[in-house]
Formats: C-alpha cells, sequence, structure tokens
C-alpha cells in the first residue's frame, strides 16, 4: 500500500470535524491575528493610510484570482477523488505548480502596468510593489492539496507561526503615519513564510514528487478549473472591487472608512468559509444530505444571532476596534449586517451542496451573472458613488447569487428525492 494512502487512513477517523478545526483555526490565524492589529493600526495611520493598505490589499486578491485560476476548487475536488493514486497526485500538483508559475509573472506584469498608468496606484507604487510577495506566498502555499487530503493541521501549525511573526512585527515595525507602506511588506513576509512551510509539509509528509510538465494534464486542468476560475473572478468583482472602486471614487479616506465596516463583517463570517471548504469534499465522496441539512440549519441560526448583536451595538464595536476616526464605519456596519443574513447560506448552498453534487454551473455562473450586473452598475453610477451605495449595491449583488443558487438547489434536491439524478450528474466516488 502506498505512503499516499497510508498517510490518508492514518488520519480518517473523524475527518470531517477534524478538517473543519484545522481549517477554522487556519482561517482563524489569518483573520483574527491580523485584526489583533486593527486598533494599532487605525489610530497609527489613520482613516486615509489605513485605505491605502486596503487598497492594495484588494489589488493583490485580484492578481491571487489569476493566479490560482479557480485551482483551489477543482483541484481540491481532484486531489480528494484520486488521493490514493500517488502517480495521479503526482501530476495534478506539479503540472498545477507549472502553471501557477507561468501567471505569477503575468501577474506581475499586470500589476507593473496599472501602477505606471493609473495615477492613484503611481503615488503609493512601493506599497504596491512590497505587496505583491502576498500573492507569491498564497501561490506557494498548497491549500488545495490539504484540502483534498483532508488533513490540514501542518498548515494551520505554519500559519499559526507565520502569522502570529507577522502580528509581531506590526507593534514593532509601524510607528507612525508613513509608515504604511510597510504594512504590506509584512504581509508578504507572513504569506511567503507560510507558504514555503506550506510546500515543505507536502513534500515530506506526503511524499510528493515533482514530475515533469504533460501538455495534456495542464490542457486538462486548465480546462476543468476555467468554470472556477470565472466564478473566482467574478466574486472578486463584486468583493474586493469595492474597495478599489472607493479608493478611486471618493478617496483613501473612504476606502478606509468602507474596508473597516468591511473587515469587521469578514470576522462575523469567518467560521464559514472554512466550514464550507471542509464539507466540500466530503460532500463529494460521501454525498451526506441530511448531515449538510443540519449543518445548514445550525449556520443560519447562528449567523442570525450574530448579526442581530452586531447590528445593536455597532457604534460601540466600531469605536473599540478602530477609534474615533472611523465612526462612520458604523452605519455601513448595520448594513452589512444584513448582508451576512443572506450572504452565509448562499455561500453553504454553494460548493458544499451545488458543487460538490455536480451543479457547479448554479454556484458558478450564479456569481458571474451578478458580479457583471454589478460592475456594470458601478460604472452606471460611478459620478454619483457614495460608501452606503456601494454598500447596497453589494446588498443588491448578493441576494441575485442567493436566489440563483436556491433556485438550483431547490432543482437538485427535487432530482436526489425523485432518484432522477443521473450518474454523470454527481461524481464517482473511487472507492466504489
Amino acid at each position: 500500500m502506498s505512503q499516499l494512502k497510508n498517510t490518508y487512513r492514518k488520519f480518517s477517523k473523524n475527518q470531517l470535524f477534524n478538517n473543519f478545526i484545522s481549517l477554522f483555526s487556519l482561517q482563524g490565524v489569518n483573520l483574527v491575528l491580523p485584526f489583533l492589529t486593527l486598533p494599532y493600526l487605525g489610530r497609527v495611520l489613520g482613516a486615509e493610510n489605513y485605505g491605502v493598505v486596503l487598497m492594495v490589499y484588494a489589488v493583490m486578491q485580484y492578481l491571487f484570482v489569476l493566479c490560482d485560476y479557480g485551482f483551489n476548487l477543482s483541484a481540491t475536488r481532484d486531489v480528494s477523488i484520486y488521493r490514493e493514486d500517488k502517480a495521479k497526485i503526482d501530476r495534478i500538483f506539479s503540472n498545477i505548480y507549472y502553471i501557477k508559475s507561468v501567471l505569477v509573472l503575468l501577474a506581475f506584469i499586470v500589476l507593473a502596468v496599472c501602477v505606471y498608468t493609473v495615477a492613484e496606484l503611481k503615488a503609493h507604487k512601493l506599497a504596491y510593489f512590497l505587496g505583491f510577495g502576498i500573492v507569491v506566498g498564497q501561490v506557494l502555499n498548497p491549500i488545495w492539496f490539504f484540502q483534498g487530503m483532508e488533513n490540514m493541521k501542518y498548515m494551520t501549525r505554519v500559519n499559526v507561526i507565520a502569522k502570529g511573526l507577522f502580528t509581531a512585527l506590526i507593534f514593532i515595525v509601524i510607528r507612525s503615519e508613513g509608515d504604511y507602506y510597510k504594512v504590506p511588506l509584512l504581509y508578504s513576509i507572513g504569506f511567503i513564510v507560510g507558504g514555503i512551510f506550506s510546500l515543505y509539509f507536502a513534500f515530506r509528509y506526503f511524499n510528493v514528487k515533482l514530475v515533469p510538465p504533460d501538455l495534456k494534464e495542464i490542457r486538462r486542468l486548465l480546462g476543468s478549473s476555467t468554470q472556477y476560475f470565472l466564478s473566482r473572478s467574478a466574486a472578486a468583482l463584486y468583493t474586493s472591487s469595492n474597495t478599489f472602486v472607493a479608493g478611486l471614487a471618493l478617496g483613501n479616506y473612504f476606502a478606509g472608512i468602507f474596508g473597516a465596516a468591511e473587515k469587521i463583517f469578514m470576522a462575523m463570517t469567518v467560521i464559514y468559509a472554512p466550514l464550507g471548504d471542509a464539507l466540500y469534499p466530503y460532500m463529494a465522496k460521501k454525498r451526506n444530505l441530511r448531515l449538510f441539512k443540519k449543518i445548514l440549519f445550525g449556520v443560519i441560526s447562528v449567523n442570525t444571532l450574530v448579526a442581530l448583536v452586531v447590528y445593536l451595538f455597532s457604534d460601540w464595536i466600531t469605536l473599540l476596534v478602530f477609534g474615533p476616526d472611523f465612526t462612520e464605519s458604523a452605519q455601513l456596519l448595520r448594513i452589512f449586517c444584513v448582508l451576512a443574513l443572506i450572504f452565509v447560506p448562499a455561500v453553504m448552498i454553494g460548493y458544499p451542496f451545488l458543487g460538490a453534487l455536480g451543479k457547479e454551473k448554479y454556484a458558478n455562473y450564479s456569481v458571474v451573472f451578478a458580479s457583471v450586473l454589478h460592475v456594470i452598475l458601478l460604472i452606471v453610477l460611478y459620478e454619483h458613488l457614495t460608501v452606503y451605495r456601494i454598500v447596497y449595491l453589494l446588498l443588491f449583488t448578493q441576494a441575485i447569487v442567493f436566489i440563483i443558487r436556491l433556485v438550483g438547489a431547490k432543482k437538485l434536491s427535487g432530482a436526489l428525492k425523485s432518484g432522477n439524478l443521473t450518474s454523470s450528474d454527481v461524481p464517482e466516488d473511487p472507492e466504489k
């Protein structure tokens, strides 16, 4: 029996719960540790310079979507299905990194062109170039591999150390408003260190081997991941684009005001992304619909309670986290609380359910359609934008995603109940 198979079986007991805990810890580290620095950064940098930092991070998320090309979803599914076939895993792993190497170079060229042609970016070009390490670190990190193997504990340990280092350096290095450009550098250091050590664990504990490029496999990987790339690109347009557009249209101060409220919204919903990521490979293999329904009901209940509490105490929370320079963020946060009520169930219906059971098109193209509409409306309203209108537009866009996915979920549930779902609709379990 292969070492890969032995490793998988060794950690298979209670794998869904263990994988969720590891993913939640990883997501918590990625958000909570930086979140500890927010009160400090908000007060030291002020809303305007903090807005520059958020704009840099938004641009890096665009570029990462390009470099990832949807592999965090398509490759997770491939690894989940073929994880006991070591030769296949080696081909998938190697060729994805060959593809990403080319995409990283392309992303840097795109960044350089944008920085030297857009005045608002050129004014802070050092911050943008220092922040590119965020993209490099995320590309190095094979999170899709560990999710597919349903074993995230090594990555979690590494990221606790790497992001802990980043957090400590924030308090040591950032001393004045003029240090704002150093924040993207520290982010880059944290992501790159985490990426390098995560790669080490993939090679060390799963015995992954690099094999020569295979053009046929590269074409297959690109083809199977294109719809995921379109979905993620579209999602980036109506999520990360809002902070960026706020900065371009209204100035860095309003990018900071908007971004502060959005950060708290992200903290409110942090638990659901790792839960969905843990459920995705599990549902692809086990198709346990009864468990999914129980989890979905629990998620909606908890999310509603959290949104209500944050809504009622938004003024106090904003003042505590960011300081008096961000008081206007409180009103935005109340709108974000309403957004959370539809955002979370839309996320849970997406890949843990529709994507895992062969109905990716509902999950993917709901985002594509909504984001195209979002961008069109941003362009139409550009001269009349306010931070409030941006959040209301985001609320409208997310409602469209939720409705389309809900229609898809009802159709899929009906097909499952009637037995009309064909074998081609649901991916085969290789262990059967």
